[in-house]
């Protein structure tokens, strides 16, 4: 086992070698890990034989510190520990008896009390301690603990729920019946207890509810005769129970401890019926099947998410990013959104199991025998949570890397909204294998964070530390708060007038739950860093930290700028604020009252503007918010509070040419009305309604109109035309799309200007030019050695609209004919043209010409805007433009006529999706093209 010491040395590399890549690792993150205890899965491996057995105590005790020291070198900073597995305690319980996986004999008294122990040890190191309870499971094999302490059959038959034996006559699972109000009250009771009697920073219920694989709509007929309402369909009635208990626990948590964070980890897949998240209005996960578990073991977490009975939701998302069907990438930003639209925290639950082989189950334990094959038959003595756990599972998934969990994290990052990612990885004897605690401790989790705040349940300001110490091997501190907890901090002495020490948790030393820090075990530190101190309350928020020796300046409110008092605004925009010199950070507050007593987001950042889409807001409704400043040694300053209306996306409004207008001239103009002061637009044409095959992308309009220049537009042609609205700080949604028609004039035949009839040409490469005719959709050309054109031995070639030459390559010497048509509507050309007779004499040696067509721009499209030049040797008509790979047209950069010279143009590749384009530059006399790839 590590020690302490070298986690120490470790985090002081950190402090060195990792400030830029803390500044990627977000300060606020649940990391935490599942400590199991049923069947000993990884803790305890062995059962206290008689009560106060020092050696048994001892080595229980001694196992569960060096899990805990592995978690805290891999800087997680919570520990999700099973309390309560089949209807048992790991703690000194009055309801129910002491675990047969803590002592030889369920009930017997251990002769100490481990969750104490764990609490004590966790809170030693700044760790959290959430109690994880499994509220259901009675046995997980029926009849397992009859005739023993705790056995409900005999205290009350009614509440139990025997599942049928398994087809091959072996016994199946036991719960406590969830439709009985006595087994809801007993729940809630143990919560009750467990709160009120212990020190827990959360509490948390894993996803077994109703049993996996199905419950008989018999089993349950006792209680559905005395308490589901006549009429109420059975599926409903069964979540409404499970959805009661949940209110009736967290509830109960508010009245007691309301800092006491209560949070659910239901099965990954919530539903995959779409008339079920219709009723919710809710759009399913795309691509995303498997099984159901809304109807399957009636679990709602957006029940418990819409009614407020969750703090957070740990969804076990045990795919890998590589799955189908069950794809990470999907579901983790699915979860995410959904959270983060009712307000609360969502913290993934990953799998690690398949790292390494799990421990071998105990004899009675159902993980003996279970193979995925059989998971709705065997699946009902277990949760998820141990299913993915067992041996045989870990044989049938692939091995993976530890980096594909660092995805997984990256992925729950990039996706929050709330400054509030999270991951929870089951489970924790695992982190011993792999490296994965060196993988972690080095690239993800290289500093620390802390756990994220629970500030829609209100912040009361509290007093900053004085009297900053160093006394032998003690960092120590005064404080006149009680109930809270401290960050410590030490920050590098070359860095401590900076700002920025405190918005990352790159300096971060741990978390106290004591008014003092232990600097044992980081020698010399004093000498190289400056040590800090901030009270950090039970709901997880901050306070101004206070710097050892530093005098601290004076603090300011910020000057409020947008959206000003009263004013209307919608989404997407972004409030901004003045700059205050010096300052450390901002936190920026919205509430639904003027009081701030309901102030549901509260976010620190360091810029001086905040996103509104990351806010989950209701249309029509009226908010308030304001701007805290904080700088180090000095309390908080309040900004005025402003108010805003939230209203839906208006849109701009193009007024010509009408919608389903025709006849519309092929350089027409488009106008539309004013959308606001300080406005500019984006204005896109399509031959399509989806956009996606663009003939006109123009950003950044300052004026109410655009006139489509000649050649882009065809006749014929039904376009569709849109237009956005956009300042610095928001942005319109899309107009209402207006289709309109162009003229219905046929083009003229083609005249052949090049080359001229009965003329000769150098060869071997030879290009057909004809006069302009914008009225024509493509052209097409005809090559023969004969005025007959025979099938058999001619070239056929079709140019698009515009484009008024086809070039004819390797051309050997002789008498060549050829003609040209024009082509309109859908299947309608021209006549051909009179027909050019030439004669190819192929030059061996041309002279040089230093007056060359020349098109440069880079290949790869990194920027989101880049310089193109060219330079043409004669005067010219010019187009620049892009084309896809099926050479449609996406955009035009430049078209018009130019004087010999040299040029240049932006192109905005950042309105480019990923894909491989083509470049044109084409004048009278030549065509250049460079590929692109974004």
């Amino acid at each position: 086992m590590r020690t302490l010491k070298i986690f120490a040395a470790v985090l002081l590399f950190v402090f060195v070698a990792q400030g830029l890549n803390a500044q990627s690792i977000p300060k606020r993150e649940m990391r935490a890990a599942w400590v199991a205890t049923v069947w000993g899965l990884d803790w305890p491996s062995n059962t206290i034989p008689y009560t106060g057995s020092t050696y048994y105590i001892n080595s229980q005790k001694n196992q569960i510190v060096a899990l805990i020291e592995s978690m805290q070198e891999a800087n997680l900073n919570t520990i999700f520990f099973q309390v309560r597995s089949e209807c048992d305690a790991m703690y000194q319980s009055s309801y129910e008896p002491w675990s047969s996986y803590l002592v030889a004999t369920r009930g017997m008294d251990p002769g100490y009390d481990p969750l104490q122990f764990v609490i004590e040890e966790c809170h030693q190191r700044g760790m959290e301690l959430h109690a994880w309870l499994n509220p259901y499971r009675f046995e997980s094999v029926a009849g397992k603990y009859e005739g023993m302490a705790g056995d409900y059959r005999q205290s009350h038959p009614e509440w139990v729920l025997e599942y049928p034996d398994k087809s091959d006559g072996s016994k199946n699972v036991a719960i406590l019946d969830p439709g009985n109000p006595g087994v809801r009250a007993q729940i809630t009771n143990i919560v009750e207890e467990i709160v009120t009697n212990y020190d827990v920073d959360g509490v948390v219920f894993d996803d077994y509810f109703y049993a996996y694989g199905g419950t008989p709509t018999s089993l349950d007929a006792y209680s559905q005769g005395l308490w589901k309402p006549q009429g109420m369909d059975l599926d409903d009635w069964r979540r409404s129970n499970v959805n009661q208990m949940v209110a009736d626990c967290y509830n109960k948590i508010q009245e007691i401890k309301p800092y006491v964070t209560f949070g659910l980890s239901p099965f990954g897949i919530w539903s995959t019926d779409p008339a079920v998240a219709a009723a919710h209005d809710i759009v399913l996960p795309q691509g995303i099947v498997g099984l159901d578990a809304y109807k399957s073991i009636y679990c709602d977490p957006v029940a418990w998410l819409e009614e407020g009975t969750v703090d957070y939701i740990s969804p076990q998302l045990y795919w890998p990013t590589t799955s189908t069907g069950q794809d990470y990438d999907v579901l983790g930003p699915w979860w995410s959104d959904l959270c983060n639209r009712f307000r609360k925290h969502l913290y993934v639950s990953h799998s690690i199991s398949d790292l390494t082989t799990a421990l071998a189950p105990s004899a009675d334990s159902p993980l003996k025998s279970i193979s995925a094959d059989s998971l709705m038959l065997d699946l009902k003595g277990l949760s998820m949570l141990e299913y993915f756990s067992q041996p045989s599972m870990a044989e049938l998934k692939a091995s993976i890397l530890p980096g594909e969990y660092g995805k997984q994290v990256q992925v729950n990052r990039n996706s929050d909204k709330n400054g509030a990612p999270g991951s929870v990885f089951f489970r924790a004897a695992t982190f011993y294998r792999a490296d994965f605690i060196d993988y972690l401790n080095t690239n993800e989790f290289a500093v620390q964070s802390l756990a994220p705040a629970r500030s829609w349940k209100g912040v009361t300001p509290r007093a900053l530390p004085s009297n900053l110490r160093i006394e032998g091997d003690l960092f120590m501190w005064n404080s006149s708060e009680e109930g809270i907890r401290f960050v410590v901090y030490a920050v590098p002495n070359a860095e401590v007038n900076n700002t920025g020490n405190f918005s990352t948790g790159a300096n971060i030393l741990g978390v106290s739950y004591q008014k003092s820090f232990d600097l044992s075990t980081y020698p010399d530190l004093s000498s190289t860093h400056t040590m800090a101190v901030s009270v950090l309350d039970r709901f997880g928020n901050e306070f101004p930290p206070v710097v050892m020796g530093q005098t601290p300046g004076q603090n300011q409110a910020t000057v409020l700028a947008y959206p000003a008092d009263e004013q209307e605004v919608f989404i997407p925009f972004a409030f901004s604020w003045s700059e205050v010199e010096g300052s450390e950070l901002y936190i920026i507050e919205v509430s639904e009252d003027v009081e701030f007593t309901n102030s549901f987001y509260r976010r620190e950042v360091t810029e001086n503007e905040f996103l509104a889409a990351n806010i989950s807001m209701t249309i029509g409704n009226m908010y308030y918010w304001r701007v805290i400043t904080r700088k180090p040694g000095v309390d908080d300053v309040v900004s005025q509070v402003r108010s805003f209306n939230l209203i839906e996306q208006p849109r701009p409004e193009i007024l010509e040419p009408t919608n389903e207008a025709g006849n519309i001239s092929l350089t027409p103009e488009i106008v539309w009305a004013q959308f606001g002061e300080g406005f500019s637009y984006d204005l896109q044409i399509s031959l399509n309604s989806g956009f996606s095959s663009l003939v006109v992308q123009e950003t950044n309009l300052s004026g109410l109109s655009y006139q489509i220049p000649q050649s882009v537009l065809m006749a014929y042609s039904t376009y569709y035309v849109r237009l956005m609205a956009h300042n610095q700080l928001t942005t319109s949604a899309w107009s209402e799309t207006v289709s309109f028609s162009t003229v219905q004039t046929p083009p003229s035949v083609p005249v052949i200007i090049s080359p001229v009839n009965e003329s000769t040409v150098s060869g071997p490469d030879v290009t057909v030019k004809i006069a302009d005719e914008p009225l024509a959709k493509s052209f097409t050309y005809l090559l023969s050695s004969s005025p007959t054109f025979p099938i058999l031995s001619r070239t056929q070639k079709t140019v698009d609209a515009f484009e008024y030459e086809a070039l004819f390559p390797g051309l050997s010497d002789g008498g060549y004919y050829v003609k040209v048509r024009s082509n309109y509507s859908s299947s309608s050309s021209t006549d051909y043209s009179s027909v050019v007779f030439f004669n190819i004499v192929t030059t061996a040696i041309s002279q040089p010409n230093e007056d060359l067509l020349t098109l440069v721009c880079p290949t790869l499209l990194m920027a989101d805007e880049v310089l193109v030049t060219y330079s043409i040797p004669a005067d010219s008509r010019v187009k620049l433009s892009v084309c896809n790979l099926t050479g449609g047209q996406v955009m035009i950069l430049d078209q018009q006529f130019r004087s010999k010279g040299e040029y240049s143009v932006l192109l905005p590749a950042g309105r480019l999706v990923k894909g491989l384009y083509f470049l044109t530059l084409q004048t009278d006399g030549e065509k250049k093209t460079v590929k692109l790839i974004r």
